[in-house]
């Protein structure tokens, strides 16, 4: 099939029109291309949009027209015109690179990637189509194609050497591969010192050099809060019920609570990623007269976190192992694993799904057997993320759903969960914090103790404040509610908390 490239084609028609007597209808099309060569496009436009309506089938009248609909900023009109100039015949062919890049400047680098193979494939300038699909298949997450288009443009055309190498370097940080990113762009600079590309390139070279000498892997944090709670034990809201557990007055109490957690996040340079974190934390209350009523706690928690991105979206498979002590003795054990992916759908928008198995292992021995709540449990969640502002603004909605399969026949349950929280910047410095839930938990059998098949709804919120005095010191303020309802009055409690404290991180 007859091909037209460009390179010739408006001395080609006027070769055609001075040679054979260009007819009336021509006229339009060879006065636009001349207008538009001269850039003057917003004549070119009209005379061309003339053209094209005289000459439908020109393939030649659909690609100035696209062309001159592009400088103009007609991107979604220069792609109609252009595909038309791509698939009538004759084709031409130099509107598969032009609507490669124009698919790339709307926003759709699928389509852009399936013109720029088409327009290597078709010979089409081949260093620039190499450097595009480069640009595409970047914008795309696929990190080591690009570098090898761009590898491939500097080859065909020595003068995209220094911009190719300036485009394997974004392209390395975008994977985090900072080292290569960096000695990139010093090849930029080397290639020629003086030149603006070079200025550019010495920059981002610097600004990687600090981030790979100023990046630590390890992170300490210490917090130190008081916290006074109204009814440190859940004592039931009801009288009757607190005077059947032994408790007819309830237990205000006030706590001090530590926490130590040290992070470990390596700066892998490659589409991997790793996260571990040891975490402990200390509630001690004070008021309580005996430990068998203390409540307080001490938690150990270990998680280690292997991740993948793929382009947009990375999923993680995060381990949890948890050793509680309550009341000074050993209460329970937990091991949870979370696969889950997170898919950034569009800029500050990131969808989540997720599902889990937790083994739960009670250390003190049941008062009866089907009180005993060593269980497998499994799960599913999927949630939503809104970030915006440059000062970490943030929005989340989730609903997790549970099956809790217990030993003992009254802790058997399905539980769904509704969860939003955000955090809403005041300043550079200063956050506040607000998070809400309400969760149900339907149990299977009838509660062999009180006789009746139990239903929870609780309802929990908290809002803070947290304010970063320095780079490495934060205070930090929160109240959080709770009200559980549940048709066994025992386990039906509202509590209130207020706690306050400073962190410092290392």
């Amino acid at each position: 099939m007859p091909v037209i490239k460009t390179a010739s084609l408006a001395a080609a028609a006027l070769v055609a029109a001075l040679t054979f007597g260009a007819p009336a209808q021509a006229a339009n099309l060879d006065e636009g291309i001349v207008q538009y060569r001269m850039e003057n496009f917003e004549e070119a436009l009209a005379l061309l949009q003339k053209a094209r309506a005289e000459q439908p089938e020109s393939s030649l009248a659909a690609f100035y027209l696209g062309m001159a609909r592009k400088q103009g900023g007609d991107i979604a009109g220069a792609i109609k015109d252009l595909t038309d100039a791509a698939t009538l015949k004759p084709p031409v062919l130099d509107a598969y690179l032009e609507l490669a890049d124009a698919w790339h400047v709307q926003g759709d680098d699928d389509k852009a990637l399936e013109w720029a193979n088409r327009s290597e494939a078709a010979g089409v300038n081949p260093a620039r189509s190499a450097f595009l699909k480069g640009i595409i298949l970047a914008g795309l997450g696929k990190t080591d194609e690009a570098v090898a288009s761009f590898e491939k443009a500097k080859g065909l055309d020595p003068s995209l050497n220094q911009p190719a190498q300036l485009q394997i370097a974004m392209a390395m940080a975008g994977s985090r591969k900072l080292t290569r990113a960096r000695d990139a762009l010093r090849a930029v600079v080397a290639a020629d010192p003086n030149s603006e590309i070079a200025g550019y390139a010495r920059e981002y070279e610097q600004s990687f050099t600090r981030i790979l000498e100023s990046y630590r892997p390890l992170h300490l944090t210490l917090g130190l809060n008081y916290l006074y709670d109204d009814n440190a034990i859940s004592s039931p809201s009801n009288a009757g019920a607190r005077a059947q557990i032994g408790n007819p007055t309830g237990q205000r109490d006030h706590a001090f609570m530590g926490s130590f957690r040290l992070d470990y996040t390596p700066l892998l340079e490659n589409d991997y990623t790793f996260s571990a974190q040891y975490l402990v934390q200390s509630t001690k209350y004070g008021d309580t007269n005996t430990a068998e009523e203390n409540p307080s706690t001490v938690i150990n928690s270990l998680t280690v976190n292997p991740g993948r991105s793929f382009g947009n979206s990375i999923f993680s498979l995060p381990i949890n192992f948890s050793h509680v002590f309550l009341k000074e003795k050993e209460y329970q054990v937990l091991v949870t694993v979370r696969p889950t992916w997170s898919w950034q759908a569009a800029p500050q928008h990131i969808l989540q799904a997720a599902a889990n198995f937790t083994r739960r292992d009670m250390l003190q021995d049941p008062l009866v057997q089907d009180e005993d709540r060593d269980a497998n449990i499994g799960g599913a969640s999927a949630g939503y993320i809104f970030s915006y502002g440059d000062q970490g603004g943030m929005a989340a909605l989730r609903y997790d759903f549970s099956y809790d399969n217990a030993r003992g026949v009254n802790w058997k349950n399905r539980g769904h969960r509704y969860s939003a929280s955000g955090v809403i910047p005041l300043s550079a410095a200063l956050k506040f914090n607000l998070s809400g839930e309400v969760s149900t938990q339907d149990y299977f059998k009838t509660n062999t103790v009180f006789d009746v098949q139990r239903d929870d709804t609780t309802w929990f919120g908290t809002a803070g404040l947290s304010w970063n005095l320095t780079g490495n010191v934060a205070l930090l303020a929160q109240y959080s509610h709770t009200t559980a309802k549940s048709n066994i009055k025992v386990y039906d409690y509202n509590r209130n908390t207020f706690s306050t404290g400073i962190e410092f991180s290392f």
